[in-house]
């Protein structure tokens, strides 16, 4: 794929490192070996009854992985330059781990920002059970704890709950990462799948932004199951 293909395997092994750590093994090709393109559009033809997509999200790039999972990138061309992650203080040790830290405190963006990534994929059947439930059942959840999560970081569950997509239901998961020096990066991940057909949407908002549901479901408003 040359150049563009790179650039699809960097950002989609960032996105799947950045949801799932039992997508390893899919960063992992992605990241060392080849992926076949797709004609990206096209494939959301064949997945979903597609409508035009919204918030300014176009399809970047697709393609066909080396173990035979299919994926779909669509990005915001305007999105607004990622913010780096605050500096840890040189001064802080591991022992400042212990120190409280009120992550509630933490500065954020508004709320309803559309995400400036969303990756599309479709799992193979013999891999998707697995990462289907590490996904979407495992982890853990905040429950409004914000002082449980350690100064120098760590991963949870915000919310869960159903989107609606067309007549059916899909389950999603928020998660934020917490990054160690006091910012966070907010993904969304909802399960489409349906009968033996795994399929998975993730969507990644610029660091300091909190995700929402409500540009998800205007997406999943456009993307339509078939039948």
């Amino acid at each position: 794929m040359g150049s563009g293909g790179e650039g699809l395997r960097a950002r989609t092994v960032w996105i799947a490192a950045l949801a799932l750590v039992a997508l390893a093994v899919l960063g992992w090709v992605l990241a060392t070996q080849e992926t076949r393109a797709l004609d990206g559009q096209a494939t959301l033809n064949e997945w979903f009854d597609a409508r035009e997509l919204p918030d300014g999200l176009a399809v970047s790039e697709a393609g066909i992985l080396p173990r035979g999972d299919r994926a779909v990138l669509l990005a915001r061309p305007d999105a607004e330059e990622e913010p780096p992650r605050n500096q840890v203080p040189e001064d802080e040790d591991d022992e400042s781990d212990w120190v409280p830290f009120d992550w509630s405190k933490v500065t954020s963006g508004a709320v309803g920002a559309t995400p400036r990534e969303v990756l599309v994929a479709e799992l193979k059947l013999e891999h998707a059970s697995a990462e289907l439930e590490q996904l979407f059942e495992r982890g853990e959840d905040l429950r409004g704890d914000w002082w449980s999560v350690p100064r120098s970081g760590g991963r949870r569950a915000l919310e869960r709950g159903k989107l609606r997509w067309g007549p059916l239901e899909a389950p999603y998961v928020l998660e934020r990462a917490f990054e160690a020096g006091g910012t966070f990066r907010d993904t969304l991940r909802v399960n489409l799948t349906r009968e033996r057909t795994p399929r998975i949407l993730i969507a990644r908002w610029t660091r300091g932004s909190p995700a929402s549901p409500a540009p998800v479901q205007r997406l999943l408003d456009a993307l339509a199951p078939r039948g």
